[in-house]
């Protein structure tokens, strides 16, 4: 709503304006009038006052001539009396100094000019040629002179009087402005701005007091009237709001409890989506969630293979038994269900707005709609599911936007268990092939040995070599024993089951059944306060610690085995022993035979770690493993 605009020639401010431009004007004019009127006095008193002076050097002109004064006082006299009269003829605005603008006045002027010229210079020129007589001249008549003189003083003097007059008939109407103007503001004020003012006032108390109703007179003429319109409006949305309060509380309420029946939905799904399932397990459970969320009567999910062109059904819940016995939605283009897998967003069908070409399975069925909803992860398609109706679904754009956020979560854990599967797959490989390199370095060499020994046997026994014979004996039983051996420590091995925490036990239980195996003592080291080791950092130490345990009870002939663990920033494991040690230039000719060595290798790889094997030059080995802390990290 628009608020009422008030004209600008009508306004509040142009009222005021206008009003103090006028009183402005007025007093400026009598301000004006009054100072011009004093500059006339002033000027008028300059003149009275040369005047005077006119008429007293016409007195002391006469007494100088009536005493025979000399000539050059008479001509003094004389200069100056004439520069009087002109100066007041003329006038001097500097001092100021000027007539009044009066016929009478300078008709006046006019004739003492006159009587000056025709009455007083002769009398001068009479007595310039008397001068030097030593007798007494008379004294002129001057009566008549003074009196035009005494005329004019009086005519100025009568317009100083009507002018003062008028000064003071303005200087009262300055008051009278004053009082005026002053009442008229106030009065202005009032009525322009202070009423205004309390009618908004109590009008904003009656609405402070729950007076809904309460409205203010609006007066166009104004600017006021642009904020009675608003207060007024306010009250009309205030009132609006009062009264629909209630209703848009529940409406509130209402949305409220649906966005948090979509997070507990958001948070079940998720939750049970996060668990340990099975696939199938999984998508039942996920699709009875959904059916129970939104009261579809069916629902199933299935896995796209797009290899296959098919689409797997994985799980269902409310289906019947014939669409099962005939799958159409297996092939990818064989039903609805398969057209949605290429649409970039959920598909609702409603069967009764469909062409009536073909009769869809699940129509037959029943249903009246169907709701298909993607499974993705990365934005790949995963799968489908559909929801099945026979009723006409009351799904909102907020339920499909949740639905399509809980297949998106389905698709993520689907992802997630071909993942694990896949790296479960990985693992078992690599182990297998661990054991079949432990197999190869332990056991298939000492098979290939008894064979060995068995042929020679056979050949002794052929020659009837006696002592032959039961030396080859001698070898196999020790072959066998060495077997047996070797196939109980990769049972214990593999067997072999740790946590971070207890780590140092295993190490103390490996270490006593290799005393016990080789009867060989050992002497462990542990020390430092750094960073556990995961799971799989510490099951890849233990495997490179029995791996060199046993090539020291095979190849070392050790009498003393120690082990040395720092736990520090770096993870550093030695293992020394006092035995025969090796030829490192023989060694590393036929490193690819070792398979021992490359066991330990590939596990330290595994875990981003360093190993090395050095000879001692005084005898004895010594196998190195580091791991620096860059590849550690808190389990």
């Amino acid at each position: 709503m628009m608020l009422y605009q008030t004209p600008q020639w009508r306004s509040l401010s142009t009222k005021l304006l206008m009003l103090t431009i006028a009183w402005l004007l007025l007093a400026m004019t009598s301000i004006g009038y009054t100072l011009v009127l004093s500059w006339k006095l002033e000027g008028g008193a300059a003149a009275i006052n040369d005047a005077g002076s006119l008429r007293m050097r016409s007195y002391h002109i006469a007494l100088q001539v009536s005493e025979g004064a000399p000539l050059t006082a008479i001509h003094d006299e004389e200069q100056q009396f004439a520069t009087i009269l002109a100066r007041l003829k003329k006038g001097d605005p500097a001092r100021p100094l000027f007539l009044p603008d009066n016929a009478a006045v300078h008709q006046q002027v006019a004739l003492i000019e006159q009587a000056w010229r025709q009455d007083m210079q002769p009398l001068l020129e009479n007595a310039a040629r008397q001068a030097g007589q030593p007798r007494k001249m008379e004294r002129p008549d001057i009566a008549s002179f003074v009196n035009r003189i005494d005329r004019l003083v009086k005519l100025v003097e009568e317009d100083n009087a009507r002018n003062t007059t008028l000064l003071r008939f303005f200087q009262m109407a300055l008051i009278a402005m004053a009082i005026v103007g002053s009442f008229s503001m106030m009065f202005l004020l009032f009525l322009l701005v202070i009423r205004p003012l309390n009618a908004l006032g109590e009008g904003m108390l009656r609405l402070r007091d729950g007076q809904l109703d309460a409205r203010v007179g609006v007066d166009s003429s104004e600017e006021f009237a642009s904020i009675a319109t608003g207060f007024n409006q306010m009250a009309d949305r205030l009132q609006d709001l009062y009264t629909t309060l209630e209703q848009k509380v529940a409406d509130k309420t209402r949305s409220v409890e649906e966005k948090n029946r979509q997070l507990a939905a958001l948070y079940n799904v998720t939750a049970f989506l996060h668990g340990s399932h099975t696939l199938d397990n999984m998508c039942s459970g996920f699709i009875s969630r959904l059916i129970e969320l939104t009261g579809a009567d069916a629902g199933s999910v299935r896995l796209v293979d797009f290899k296959r062109g098919r689409l797997e059904l994985i799980a269902q819940q409310g289906l019947p038994l014939d669409m099962l016995e005939h799958d159409d939605c297996a092939p990818i283009d064989g039903c609805l269900c398969g057209d949605a897998v290429q649409q970039p967003v959920s598909v609702i069908h409603r069967f009764d707005q469909l062409p009536k070409l073909e009769e869809k399975h699940c129509q037959r069925a029943g249903f009246a709609s169907i709701s298909v909803f993607h499974i993705r992860h990365n934005q790949n398609n995963v799968g489908i599911f559909t929801l099945y109706f026979y009723q006409q679904p009351q799904l909102t754009a907020q339920d499909q936007f949740l639905l399509e956020t809980l297949g998106s979560h389905l698709g993520v854990a689907v992802e997630n268990q071909r993942l694990a599967a896949r790296d479960r797959q990985f693992a078992v490989a690599e182990e297998r092939n661990l054991m079949a390199q432990g197999l190869h370095d332990s056991i298939a060499q000492s098979l290939s040995f008894l064979n060995l020994q068995v042929q020679m046997l056979e050949a002794a026994l052929a020659d009837k070599q006696t002592e032959q014979a039961e030396e080859n004996l001698a070898c196999i039983r020790a072959g066998v024993q060495e077997c047996y051996e070797d196939v109980r420590e990769l049972l214990l091995n593999f067997r072999t089951r740790i946590n971070k925490e207890d780590f140092a036990d295993a190490v103390r239980t490996l270490l006593d059944r290799f005393e016990k195996q080789a009867r060989v003592p050992t002497q462990l080291s542990l020390s430092g306060n750094g960073l556990a080791l995961d799971p799989q950092q510490q099951l890849q130490v233990i495997f490179i610690l029995q791996e060199a345990l046993s090539n020291v009870r095979k190849h070392a002939h050790a009498r003393r085995v120690m082990v040395e663990i720092r736990n520090d920033a770096d993870f550093c494991m030695l293992i020394r022993d006092d035995g025969c040690g090796f030829d490192e230039d023989l060694v590393a000719s036929r490193r690819s035979s070792h398979v021992g060595l490359s066991i330990m290798q590939e596990r330290a790889a595994r875990i981003h770690g360093q190993i090395s094997v050095q000879a001692h030059s005084d005898g004895g080995t010594e196998v190195s493993l580091l791991l620096p802390h860059t590849e550690r990290q808190a389990a």
